[in-house]
């Protein structure tokens, strides 16, 4: 059990080093899934199908809860908005995979942007190595889930207001 603690502190000095303000520990339990927040996507984000990586595309709130059940822990990282999250992100799943952790997942916030125009009349992914469907689009609530990490998530009032973005790494 000592070498998981010490694995755990390992990948959050790792993800530090690669740019994260901060992460922090959680049980992969006090991930929330809720079904409001794809409401959300489906009625007020001007992303809603446009994306393979967006709702309704993306895993429905109940196969995000099935596949939390298979994890044990998550990585919590707060992120400066100027910090290109998904590169992190993609490299810091790679370095927990390659530490021992085949199911090293990560998810960020926010729709993916990697192509130009999605192929959604295809029907197929054509960057699946490198894209992720946000936390929100899985049903993800970011805000609870932070909260449950000790971060004070509040709803921001003003675009001027200082934000951090929110990722997430599912280690087992």
């Amino acid at each position: 059990m000592t070498d998981h603690v010490q694995d755990l502190k390992e990948l959050c000095r790792l993800a530090t080093e690669m740019g994260a303000v901060d992460v922090r520990v959680i049980q992969a339990r006090d991930v929330v899934v809720c079904d409001w927040v794809r409401w959300k996507c489906r009625f007020g984000c001007e992303n809603y199908g446009r994306s393979l990586m967006c709702p309704p595309y993306s895993p429905q709130p109940d196969e995000t809860r099935a596949l939390l059940q298979g994890y044990e822990y998550a990585l919590l990282l707060r992120l400066k908005p100027a910090v290109e999250r998904r590169n992190l992100v993609l490299s810091l799943e790679r370095a927990v995979f390659l530490r021992g952790y085949p199911s090293a997942l990560g998810l960020t916030a926010g729709p993916c942007r990697l192509c130009e125009e999605c192929n959604i009349k295809g029907g197929i992914c054509l960057k699946p190595r490198e894209a992720r469907p946000s936390m929100e689009a899985c049903g993800i609530d970011v805000f609870a889930t932070g909260r449950n990490a000790g971060y004070d998530m509040n709803v921001l009032t003003s675009k001027d207001q200082p934000y951090y973005s929110i990722s997430l790494m599912l280690v087992r």
